[in-house]
């Protein structure tokens, strides 16, 4: 009896555990007016750190979004709202140097991305939204590389938001180098709307370490340190004949192995989605640059171009 009385307890113990941890990781509502952000910033040449509130947040079009009880405001840029209902395309854009950092929080960043969302709006009928990540393009919090889940989480409610905002039903996700993962992991928390998505020059397997190797995972098989690696989440990805996937990368990139690309590609063939390799030309010293390329091949999917149409909107001269 007192053998059988113990394992009752420890399972009782293990229970309120787990529950504790999914507690922990489960996104929170925000609560209004209770908490601020905090948004790096350039004066001088120096970089301070300020506070932001909700009602900053939304005097400035941003996205308050709160994810284990931590608050953000995520920058967006697009078209004004409302457009008609249907499909928008948007783009998470890629790391940052951190040489590069106070540059990418600058207005005249913000101003180059307006440009990208005015021109291809227009151009394409379908309205562009580009959401920055947590500490880019002026949204408040740290940027911090490697495919964290809650950046995932936090960019997973701000897209609510924006598909909200838009009154949209349908989206078409693009992303470049850390936005490609940014794309694949929104499939992954299980997203049913999107119904194409354009991941160029993305890494989508376990971080690489900095020394050397690859993060090291715990006895539950997962990541380590709050990681959501799309590669070892494919199952959770919604099989559905209405998305089409676009991975688009360069073999000559030097910054993420094209190898890991194709990897990724055809794994989402060989588990039943419908999936597509491009094998484009990237920009830049180390061929890793294809964000145009992957808006082009998201807005054209959006529209009901082909799968041809979109390789060869991916493949079109600049």
């Amino acid at each position: 009896m007192g053998n059988d009385l113990r394992y009752v307890w420890i399972a009782i113990a293990l229970g309120a555990l787990l529950m504790g941890y999914q507690n922990l990781s489960a996104p929170q509502p925000a609560e209004p007016g209770a908490r601020t952000a905090q948004r790096q910033v350039f004066k001088n040449g120096a970089s301070a750190v300020e506070a932001v509130t909700e009602a900053d947040c939304r005097k400035a079009d941003g996205v308050w979004v709160v994810v284990n009880n931590d608050p953000e405001c995520l920058a967006v840029v697009g078209p004004p709202p409302p457009t008609a209902s249907g499909a928008i395309a948007i783009f998470f854009d890629g790391d940052v140097q951190t040489e590069r950092i106070a540059e990418d929080h600058s207005p005249q960043e913000r101003s180059r991305y307006e440009r990208i969302s005015r021109t291809v709006t227009e151009a394409s009928g379908v309205p562009l939204v580009v959401i920055g990540r947590p500490g880019l393009m002026g949204s408040t919090g740290v940027h911090v590389n490697g495919g964290r889940r809650d950046e995932a989480e936090l960019i997973n409610q701000a897209v609510e938001v924006v598909k909200r905002r838009y009154g949209a039903t349908r989206l078409a996700l693009a992303g470049q180098s850390g936005g490609a993962r940014i794309v694949a992991q929104l499939l992954v928390l299980g997203r049913q709307d999107v119904v194409c998505t354009a991941m160029a020059s993305g890494g989508y397997d376990l971080p690489d370490l900095k020394g050397g190797g690859r993060l090291a995972t715990n006895i539950f098989g997962d990541p380590g340190k709050g990681f959501l690696v799309p590669m070892l989440r494919l199952d959770d990805i919604e099989r559905t004949g209405a998305r089409r996937d676009f991975v688009i990368g360069d073999p000559r990139d030097q910054q993420v192995a094209f190898a890991g690309q194709r990897a990724f590609a055809e794994k989402l063939m060989a588990t039943g989605h419908r999936a597509l390799l491009i094998e484009a030309s990237g920009s830049g010293p180390k061929y890793h640059g294809l964000a145009i390329e992957s808006i082009r091949a998201a807005t054209v999917c959006a529209r009901g171009g082909d799968d041809a149409t979109v390789q060869a909107a991916a493949l079109a001269k600049r």
